[in-house]
């Protein structure tokens, strides 16, 4: 078994690359923190949900790095349900929100992540995390890492 004070030590470790973890990756990147970020998939790659926005994320977003103004996004403002028999229901989304390719948003927040610094290991699994001696050990199908948090 290999030494566990022999593996390389992250300020933290992140399992799951999509919105959430690649935000975070970023975040803590622009402040100096060592990050390694693991997503079982490669990106690119398309996911079935998550194409809509809410508004009140737009400035968040762009604040990450990812100019939305540049990108000319279509806003989605009304909500529509229909049923197999013909019924409908519509209402007005107050603050509304906007489309966008979870292919493309992941791909580019993990390139914003990379030019930071963070360390991305897609197509990666994690197979266990132990925390051990005020760390965490993380064991995946690469290897093993270690993180303070």
């Amino acid at each position: 078994m290999t030494d566990p004070l022999k593996i390389e030590l992250f300020d933290a470790a992140i399992i799951g690359g999509g919105l959430a973890g690649l935000s975070l990756s970023i975040l803590l990147a622009k402040e100096s923190y060592r990050v390694v970020l693991f997503e079982k998939e490669k990106y690119p790659f398309h996911k079935v949900c998550g194409e809509y926005i809410s508004l009140e994320s737009w400035n968040f977003i762009n604040g990450l790095g990812l100019n939305l103004n540049a990108l000319n996004l279509h806003l989605i403002k009304r909500l529509q349900i229909t049923s197999p028999a013909g019924h409908s229901l519509e209402a007005t989304l107050d603050l509304g929100g906007f489309g966008i390719s979870r292919y493309y948003i992941d791909n580019e927040l993990k390139k914003i992540a990379e030019s930071l610094g963070v360390l991305i290991h897609d197509g990666t699994k994690v197979n266990e995390v132990v925390f051990k001696e005020d760390m965490f050990l993380i064991k995946h199908n690469g290897g093993e890492m270690r993180s303070k948090t």
